[in-house]
């Protein structure tokens, strides 16, 4: 079997799918990727075992066959050659080969028997989004979301599809020490179920549903969920993953209501200073200084080893007096992340949750956790 390829969409592929597993993972069989050739289509598929990839690329084949390749040699190959497109050869011997002008390698292939069952997306799709809004809504979701926390639940978006005329997408995320609610109200129904739904997706699928958004043109993205598993239709790209089981923290109680802001900025002229003053301090987790005074605001970092920065920020209108410390990180992923370009900063006391709005996008809302200053 002989078939050419377009290599720019086979290496973002072949990127995305080799993020899949774990590097330790304990099933060498998961370092593969399954092809499954046909006459009109070439299906690259990978899993963990709980999330499952597979892009559709438009290729001729000469008949159909399923073979099994290491993902990461071939990722490598591929990544150093620079033609347009590339040529692959199966022969009888179980060897893929794989050329591009004057260069090919040739690689072994393992039996597809021993490849595992792909997750099965959910069916029917039940609505459909932009999907530059639910990208939107990962962005400003993912800082806030635990990573390989100790806390197992803290790993979990939690993902809820609200009825309506049309399909709300509202995403929650927290660590324990932040905490993001935002959502859309932007979605098209597929089906006739309307019924409110809630699940929990884990961190690692949103992050390669971002990658997926990131390297995709299509306009929308279709979403299908039953009580295990959920499905996001992305043009020629699928992603399934098993759905995270626990009880998700109640957040209602911990997500304070805006009141007057304490002060409002361009969000840029909050922004710019903390980072150039976290640089003293770096972006670990160092606990950055507000002395928030009359008619402006101080910003301090200290580091005992390399020294001391400070920055004055005009504040537009005066106001109460506060001084309060944050985990650098936890502030600039924020500002980061803020959908709009003027921040509002609500905080009533300096032990107080810190609420981060802004009125371009209301529904947004980020919570920081001050720390304690040293006296």
């Amino acid at each position: 079997m002989k078939l050419t390829i377009p290599r720019l969409p086979l290496l973002a592929t072949l990127k995305l799918l080799h993020g899949l597993p774990q590097r330790s993972v304990s099933m060498p069989i998961l370092k593969y990727i399954r092809i499954d050739a046909t006459p009109t289509t070439l299906l690259l598929n990978g899993t963990d075992l709980e999330i499952g990839i597979q892009q559709r690329l438009d290729v001729s084949c000469q008949g159909n066959r399923t073979f099994i390749v290491p993902t990461e040699p071939l990722l490598e190959f591929i990544r150093e050659l620079n033609t347009e497109t590339i040529d692959w050869q199966l022969d009888a011997d179980k060897n893929l080969t794989v050329q591009a002008g004057k260069t090919k390698a040739k690689f072994k292939l393992a039996n597809p028997s021993d490849y595992p069952t792909l997750p099965a997306p959910p069916q029917p799709l039940l609505f459909t989004l932009p999907a530059s809004d639910i990208d939107a809504l990962l962005q400003e979701t993912l800082p806030a979301v635990g990573d390989a926390d100790a806390r197992y639940i803290f790993n979990a978006i939690r993902l809820s599809l609200l009825e309506g005329d049309g399909p709300t997408m509202e995403l929650v995320g927290t660590d324990g020490k932040r905490l993001v609610k935002t959502h859309r109200a932007t979605g098209t129904w597929l089906t006739t179920d309307h019924e409110t739904k809630t699940a929990l997706l884990p961190k690692k699928a949103g992050k390669l549903l971002a990658t997926m958004l990131g390297q995709s043109e299509a306009p929308t993205i279709g979403v299908g969920l039953s009580p295990t598993m959920i499905g996001f239709h992305l043009g020629t790209l699928c992603l399934t993953s098993r759905l995270m089981e626990g009880s998700f923290p109640k957040i209602e109680g911990a997500l304070p209501k805006p009141t007057a802001p304490l002060f409002s900025l361009p969000k840029l002229h909050f922004e710019d200073p903390l980072r150039r003053v976290s640089v003293i301090n770096g972006r670990d987790g160092k606990p950055i200084r507000l002395q928030i005074r009359s008619h402006d605001i101080i910003l301090n970092a200290t580091n005992v080893d390399l020294g001391e920065a400070t920055e004055s920020i005009d504040r537009p209108e005066p106001g109460r007096e506060l001084t309060v410390g944050f985990n650098t990180l936890f502030l600039l992923d924020a500002l980061e992340s803020m959908p709009g370009e003027h921040c509002h900063i609500h905080m009533e006391s300096p032990l107080s949750p810190c609420l981060l709005t802004t009125p371009e996008r209301p529904e947004w809302r980020h919570v920081v956790m001050p720390i304690q200053l040293p006296t």
